[in-house]
């Protein structure tokens, strides 16, 4: 009876440690009230990134800026997602089991389903089609159409992406991966310029796009970090502000209606 009591104990423990909290409590009752919270910085603003859970690739995710200027636009986004809130087989479930972070990680190298995700336009106050398409690519001097890679383990993958992005055309990344036992992230870096019709918005590796997502049991923590450095143009600017907020929301309802696909 003790053996079995010892080893109930100690399994509760193991699981204990392996959904620890990521977030302080405060944190974590204002956005499991709100669903998801933000912070933006521009230009000489203080950058107070108050949002970072306290893990292993979160903290990764901010040592990704490495260019000699800093950015001009910082933004990050925590979202709290109920795995209840999720389909399993097309209905939803009580069983959270089926979403783990083998399927995350499976979901995020899904680029090919960011084709025609929407986002809401402030500037025409409409919806709009995000990207017209998206695909993997070979390497950046071999740019020939790849299958999605979704085998295994994402840890330290290196791939390479096209998006046909509504306002900036074709964006070229290179998306770098990490995965461990309860947390899988991406980021993506241009590694040719991003363009508003002849104007260079940014120059490569001028915007760093990171994904962080943490399961916590029985939901995840889905912390989202844009960092970008471009002109000193009023409108432009505003321009970059409004698409990358649009980006980091369409991004995040991206991942959720992949997750809750029939995978």
């Amino acid at each position: 009876m003790k053996k079995i009591l010892y080893f109930s104990l100690g399994l509760f423990f193991s699981i204990s440690g392996l959904y620890s909290q990521s977030v302080s409590p405060d944190l974590l009752e204002k956005i499991k009230s709100s669903g998801e919270l933000q912070n933006v910085f521009l230009n000489d603003d203080k950058i107070n990134l108050s949002l970072v859970p306290k893990t292993e690739l979160s903290s990764q995710a901010l040592t990704h800026w490495n260019n000699s200027d800093k950015p001009r636009l910082t933004t990050e986004k925590l979202f709290y997602l109920d795995k209840k809130d999720l389909k399993s087989d097309g209905t939803f479930s009580e069983d959270s089991s089926s979403f783990s972070i083998d399927k995350v990680s499976k979901v995020i190298r899904s680029i090919s389903t960011m084709k025609g995700t929407e986002y809401y336009s402030n500037r025409h106050k409409k919806w709009e089609t995000l990207y017209h398409d998206a695909y993997l690519v070979k390497s950046p001097d071999e740019r020939v159409i790849i299958p999605d890679d979704t085998q295994g383990s994402a840890d330290g993958k290196t791939l390479y992406c096209m998006q046909d992005d509504n306002s900036f055309g074709k964006c070229w990344y290179e998306l770098t991966y990490s995965q461990r036992e309860n947390e899988v992230s991406v980021c993506f870096d241009n590694f040719e310029p991003l363009k508003f019709g002849f104007i260079t918005a940014a120059k490569a590796h001028n915007v760093k796009i990171n994904l962080v997502v943490v399961d916590e049991g029985d939901h995840f923590l889905v912390y989202l970090m844009v960092q970008a450095n471009y002109p000193r143009i009023a409108m432009l600017e505003e321009k970059m502000l409004d698409s990358f907020n649009a980006r980091v929301d369409s991004i995040y309802k991206w991942f959720v209606k992949e997750m809750g696909a029939a995978r």
